[in-house]
């Protein structure tokens, strides 16, 4: 009775059955994740690989660089979310200081209270860029002239 089922007969048929139970698996656990990185919400992470042992001393040592890898993607996707929620913010807040025809001082004060619910923004690599959205959107919206700079004080605690 197996004699008339060939080898390449049964690897194929394992194949089309583990295609189908992981296919299954993914959409059944992993449907949000999948979604979001096909929509283009998130995007595939690659965990860098660990130094070669070539004999030589390491860079880095395994420990202090495997905790800075675990600390880099845990904090990259709460980081980017309250980078995404700040920008949904300024947005609105810009678009509505023009209407309201702020003056710029109560602009910049307005601005320095958002900027300061967001400490953790403050000590990211990703400032500038918010710096760089804020005076684009200003520009855009002309709701009141500012530079980098100027951004990059309403940061700090003193006005």
């Amino acid at each position: 009775m197996f004699t008339n089922i060939s080898w390449s007969d049964y690897i194929i048929a394992v194949a089309i059955l583990l295609t189908i139970y992981y296919f299954f698996v993914g959409a059944r656990y992993y449907s949000a994740d999948l979604k979001d990185q096909l929509s283009g919400k998130r995007k595939l992470k690659f965990r860098a690989a660990l130094p070669i042992d070539s004999g030589e001393e390491d860079t880095y040592p395994p420990e202090s660089y495997q905790n800075k890898t675990t600390s880099f993607e845990t904090n990259t996707d709460d980081d980017f979310a309250e980078v995404e929620h700040l920008i949904e913010r300024l947005k609105n807040m810009i678009a509505d200081a023009s209407q309201k025809k702020l003056i710029p001082q109560e602009f910049k004060q307005y601005l320095h209270l958002l900027l300061k619910e967001y400490p953790s923004v403050k000590n990211s690599p990703l400032r500038s860029s918010v710096n760089e959205l804020v005076v684009s959107e200003c520009e855009k919206y002309g709701a009141v002239t500012l530079s980098e700079d100027e951004v990059d004080m309403l940061w700090k605690d003193a006005m």
